[in-house]
């Protein structure tokens, strides 16, 4: 009689132990779903389309300029809070050093919704001077991304005439170089182990009669790298050019060098 009630309360609780481990697995099982849930609804709100073109205008059409930015500020305002202007600027042909930023200031200012809100990006030069605008529709939406017609080294500068001005090769303004400045890896760049090795980035340079550097522009787009290269390249200093005993401005591109390490 004793040894049945035994075998009686092991099988008892041999029961609720499998009951109990179940529900432990249900569970589990449970917070796994739900984990997906949330991720798929992560992914979910980062779910955007590329970037809508708004318009394009020429700048010098002051006109249209206009009647584009009254446009595309109105449809922004339409849109969820979250979504942004961004205006794609562009030098002319013919250009001056600082008319991209020109440029981007006066559209900017003309739009008037801060820069939380609308911003210009440097898209580079075309043959005359644009801004295109943008609309990210969230924070995650993939950029419209510039689209440039020319090289800057096509571009004609009007602080540097044609008269007063040599386009040199990269070997023949090596030669100009009097004092090469060297670059230090950024630390957003160095924690990302950009600077393992050394690290070259190639730099259009307008250099004037006197050696100094006028203008400096990345020839490659690097986020991390590029600041530092034009405040690089614009610490360089070059022997002054002459040609048949006349000093003359140059244009050429140099390479920019970060040494490895610290």
């Amino acid at each position: 009689m004793h040894r049945s009630k035994l075998i009686l309360l092991l099988a008892v609780l041999l029961m609720a132990l499998c009951v109990l481990a179940a529900k432990a697995q249900d569970d589990g099982d449970d917070d796994d779903d739900d984990s997906d849930i949330e991720y798929i609804q992560n992914v979910e709100q980062c779910v955007a389309p590329v970037a809508d073109k708004f318009d394009e205008v020429e700048f010098a059409d002051t006109k249209r300029l206009d009647r584009v930015i009254a446009e595309f500020r109105e449809r922004l305002f339409s849109l969820p809070a979250e979504a942004r202007g961004v205006i794609y600027v562009y030098g002319g042909q013919v250009s001056k050093f600082d008319e991209i930023e020109e440029i981007g200031k006066t559209v900017e200012g003309k739009v008037g919704l801060g820069n939380n809100k609308v911003y210009a990006v440097d898209g580079g030069y075309r043959l005359v001077a644009t801004a295109v605008f943008t609309i990210d529709q969230l924070d995650c939406s993939k950029s419209f991304g510039a689209s440039p017609d020319i090289d800057p080294e096509d571009v004609q500068f009007e602080e540097f005439p044609s008269a007063d001005t040599v386009r040199m090769s990269r070997d023949d303004i090596r030669k100009q170089v009097a004092n090469e400045a060297f670059g230090m890896c950024p630390a957003t760049a160095r924690a990302m182990g950009e600077c393992r090795s050394t690290v070259e980035i190639e730099v259009f340079v307008a250099v004037d009669q006197t050696g100094n550097v006028r203008f400096a522009r990345a020839k490659a787009k690097n986020p991390l790298m590029q600041r530092p290269a034009l405040e690089t390249a614009k610490r360089w200093k070059f022997r002054p050019l002459l040609v048949n005993g006349m000093p003359k401005n140059f244009l050429g591109v140099i390479l920019v060098r970060f040494p490895a390490g610290d």
